[in-house]
Protein backbone atom coordinates (compact mmCIF):
# COMPACT_ATOMS: atom_id res chain seq x y z
CA UNK A 1 0.00 0.00 0.00
CA UNK A 2 1.18 3.52 -0.73
CA UNK A 3 0.62 6.16 1.93
CA UNK A 4 1.02 9.69 0.60
CA UNK A 5 1.85 11.14 4.03
CA UNK A 6 5.08 9.16 4.25
CA UNK A 7 6.90 8.17 7.39
CA UNK A 8 6.10 9.11 10.96
CA UNK A 9 9.51 10.79 11.06
CA UNK A 10 7.82 13.74 9.35
CA UNK A 11 4.57 13.68 11.37
CA UNK A 12 5.18 17.04 13.02
CA UNK A 13 5.96 18.82 9.74
CA UNK A 14 3.01 17.12 8.06
CA UNK A 15 0.53 18.12 10.74
CA UNK A 16 1.75 21.71 10.67
CA UNK A 17 0.95 22.11 6.97
CA UNK A 18 -2.04 24.44 6.44
CA UNK A 19 -4.02 21.79 4.55
CA UNK A 20 -3.81 19.44 7.55
CA UNK A 21 -4.30 22.01 10.30
CA UNK A 22 -7.62 20.43 11.32
CA UNK A 23 -5.69 17.25 12.18
CA UNK A 24 -3.00 19.03 14.18
CA UNK A 25 -4.70 18.42 17.50
CA UNK A 26 -4.26 16.29 20.59
CA UNK A 27 -6.77 13.68 19.36
CA UNK A 28 -4.87 12.92 16.14
CA UNK A 29 -1.46 13.08 17.74
CA UNK A 30 -2.55 10.87 20.63
CA UNK A 31 -4.01 8.35 18.16
CA UNK A 32 -0.60 8.08 16.50
CA UNK A 33 0.93 7.29 19.89
CA UNK A 34 -1.75 4.69 20.62
CA UNK A 35 -1.14 3.08 17.21
CA UNK A 36 2.60 3.00 17.84
CA UNK A 37 2.25 1.22 21.19
CA UNK A 38 -0.43 -1.14 19.85
CA UNK A 39 1.97 -2.19 17.10
CA UNK A 40 4.69 -2.72 19.70
CA UNK A 41 2.28 -4.77 21.81
CA UNK A 42 1.41 -6.97 18.83
CA UNK A 43 5.09 -7.50 18.07
CA UNK A 44 5.82 -8.41 21.69
CA UNK A 45 2.96 -10.93 21.76
CA UNK A 46 3.24 -12.15 18.17
CA UNK A 47 2.38 -15.78 17.44
CA UNK A 48 5.80 -16.05 15.75
CA UNK A 49 7.81 -14.83 18.73
CA UNK A 50 8.61 -11.70 20.71
CA UNK A 51 9.74 -9.35 17.95
CA UNK A 52 11.76 -6.17 18.46
CA UNK A 53 12.80 -3.55 15.93
CA UNK A 54 16.55 -3.37 15.57
CA UNK A 55 16.54 -0.52 13.04
CA UNK A 56 16.23 2.12 15.73
CA UNK A 57 19.64 3.70 16.32
CA UNK A 58 18.01 7.13 16.54
CA UNK A 59 14.54 8.55 17.08
CA UNK A 60 14.38 9.55 13.42
CA UNK A 61 15.41 6.08 12.24
CA UNK A 62 12.80 4.45 14.45
CA UNK A 63 10.01 6.74 13.25
CA UNK A 64 11.03 6.16 9.63
CA UNK A 65 9.99 2.51 10.14
CA UNK A 66 6.34 3.61 10.46
CA UNK A 67 4.01 5.23 7.95
CA UNK A 68 1.15 7.68 8.44
CA UNK A 69 -2.01 6.47 6.74
CA UNK A 70 -4.35 8.72 4.78
CA UNK A 71 -6.66 8.90 7.82
CA UNK A 72 -3.77 9.74 10.21
CA UNK A 73 -3.12 6.39 11.81
CA UNK A 74 0.25 4.71 12.05
CA UNK A 75 1.26 1.40 10.48
CA UNK A 76 4.58 -0.40 10.56
CA UNK A 77 6.48 -0.44 7.31
CA UNK A 78 9.83 -2.11 7.74
CA UNK A 79 10.25 -5.42 9.55
CA UNK A 80 13.41 -6.66 7.86
CA UNK A 81 15.37 -6.44 11.11
CA UNK A 82 12.96 -7.68 13.79
CA UNK A 83 14.51 -10.68 15.55
CA UNK A 84 12.76 -12.85 18.10
CA UNK A 85 13.93 -11.57 21.49
CA UNK A 86 13.45 -15.01 23.05
CA UNK A 87 15.68 -16.74 20.48
CA UNK A 88 18.80 -14.67 21.12
CA UNK A 89 20.81 -14.03 24.27
CA UNK A 90 19.97 -10.41 24.86
CA UNK A 91 19.02 -7.89 22.24
CA UNK A 92 22.22 -6.64 20.65
CA UNK A 93 20.52 -4.42 18.07
CA UNK A 94 22.59 -1.37 17.24
CA UNK A 95 25.21 -2.63 19.67
CA UNK A 96 27.96 -0.37 18.30
CA UNK A 97 25.72 2.70 18.71
CA UNK A 98 24.43 1.74 22.15
CA UNK A 99 27.84 1.78 23.82
CA UNK A 100 28.67 5.28 22.65
CA UNK A 101 25.21 6.76 22.66
CA UNK A 102 23.10 8.81 25.02
CA UNK A 103 19.96 7.88 26.90
CA UNK A 104 18.08 6.86 23.72
CA UNK A 105 19.24 3.32 24.47
CA UNK A 106 18.12 1.47 27.58
CA UNK A 107 20.72 1.02 30.35
CA UNK A 108 21.06 -2.69 29.63
CA UNK A 109 21.94 -1.91 25.99
CA UNK A 110 24.62 0.54 27.11
CA UNK A 111 26.15 -1.94 29.56
CA UNK A 112 24.98 0.12 32.53
CA UNK A 113 22.78 -2.65 33.88
CA UNK A 114 23.41 -6.28 34.66
CA UNK A 115 20.06 -7.23 33.14
CA UNK A 116 19.84 -9.04 29.84
CA UNK A 117 18.24 -7.10 27.02
CA UNK A 118 14.78 -8.18 25.93
CA UNK A 119 11.66 -6.52 24.54
CA UNK A 120 11.75 -4.05 27.44
CA UNK A 121 14.44 -2.11 25.52
CA UNK A 122 11.60 -0.85 23.33
CA UNK A 123 9.47 0.14 26.32
CA UNK A 124 12.35 2.43 27.38
CA UNK A 125 11.81 4.50 24.20
CA UNK A 126 8.07 5.13 24.60
CA UNK A 127 8.41 8.40 26.57
CA UNK A 128 10.65 9.92 23.89
CA UNK A 129 8.24 8.82 21.15
CA UNK A 130 5.32 10.23 23.17
CA UNK A 131 7.02 13.62 23.53
CA UNK A 132 7.70 13.76 19.79
CA UNK A 133 4.26 12.63 18.64
CA UNK A 134 2.23 14.69 21.10
CA UNK A 135 4.15 17.85 20.32
CA UNK A 136 2.97 21.10 21.84
CA UNK A 137 -0.60 21.42 20.58
CA UNK A 138 -3.47 22.54 22.78
CA UNK A 139 -4.05 19.87 25.42
CA UNK A 140 -0.70 18.12 25.05
CA UNK A 141 0.64 19.40 28.39
CA UNK A 142 -2.39 18.03 30.22
CA UNK A 143 -2.14 14.68 28.46
CA UNK A 144 1.59 14.45 29.17
CA UNK A 145 0.89 15.10 32.85
CA UNK A 146 -1.70 12.29 32.88
CA UNK A 147 0.92 9.94 31.44
CA UNK A 148 3.81 11.11 33.63
CA UNK A 149 3.77 8.18 36.07
CA UNK A 150 3.52 5.51 33.36
CA UNK A 151 6.25 7.19 31.30
CA UNK A 152 8.53 7.27 34.36
CA UNK A 153 7.95 3.52 34.81
CA UNK A 154 8.86 2.97 31.14
CA UNK A 155 12.31 4.33 31.91
CA UNK A 156 12.98 2.36 35.07
CA UNK A 157 16.65 1.39 35.20
CA UNK A 158 15.69 -2.22 35.96
CA UNK A 159 13.82 -3.54 32.88
CA UNK A 160 11.76 -5.88 35.08
CA UNK A 161 10.17 -2.79 36.63
CA UNK A 162 9.09 -1.42 33.25
CA UNK A 163 5.50 -2.06 32.18
CA UNK A 164 4.66 -4.34 29.30
CA UNK A 165 3.51 -2.84 26.01
CA UNK A 166 0.01 -4.09 26.84
CA UNK A 167 0.03 -2.23 30.17
CA UNK A 168 1.04 0.96 28.35
CA UNK A 169 -1.70 0.43 25.74
CA UNK A 170 -4.31 0.04 28.50
CA UNK A 171 -3.14 3.28 30.15
CA UNK A 172 -3.20 5.10 26.80
CA UNK A 173 -6.73 3.88 26.04
CA UNK A 174 -7.87 5.10 29.44
CA UNK A 175 -6.39 8.56 28.79
CA UNK A 176 -7.81 8.52 25.27
CA UNK A 177 -11.30 8.14 26.75
CA UNK A 178 -10.69 11.33 28.77
CA UNK A 179 -9.55 13.15 25.63
CA UNK A 180 -12.62 11.99 23.72
CA UNK A 181 -14.96 13.17 26.50
CA UNK A 182 -13.40 16.63 26.41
Amino acid sequence: MHYKHGSAKNADKLLQKPEFSRFNNIQTRFQLLVDYVKIMNFMHTSPIGVRVLCDSATLGKLLSQYLITDDFHMVINDLDNAPDARQVEGIVCNHKFAKESNSWFAPEQRGLSESESDEKVEIWKIPVIAQRLLGSVNGSSLVKSKLEEKMARCQATNPKQRPTANEVVQELLSVQQLITKN
